[in-house]
């Protein structure tokens, strides 16, 4: 057993910026309420409404991360 310390590592950790989840989540939402609408026969109505239910999931995911959608002023 040594006695002495270990040696921080050389090199720097890196910090992962958090990614959006909207176009996943859009894209998830569409192809969700597309497949329950023909199943219901009613594709239109139920793929807008798994859009609104992606764009809604895809934002507070975002919002809870800190994704900025407007641009920071110079």
């Amino acid at each position: 057993m040594a006695r002495t310390s270990r040696k921080k590592s050389a090199k720097p950790t890196k910090t992962v910026k958090p990614g959006s989840f909207m176009a996943m989540c859009i894209s998830c939402g569409l192809f969700i309420g597309f497949g329950l609408g023909v199943m219901a026969r009613n594709v239109w109505i139920l793929t807008i409404i798994g859009l609104i239910a992606g764009v809604a999931a895809g934002y507070l995911i975002d919002k809870r991360n800190g994704i900025p959608y407007t641009r920071a002023k110079p």
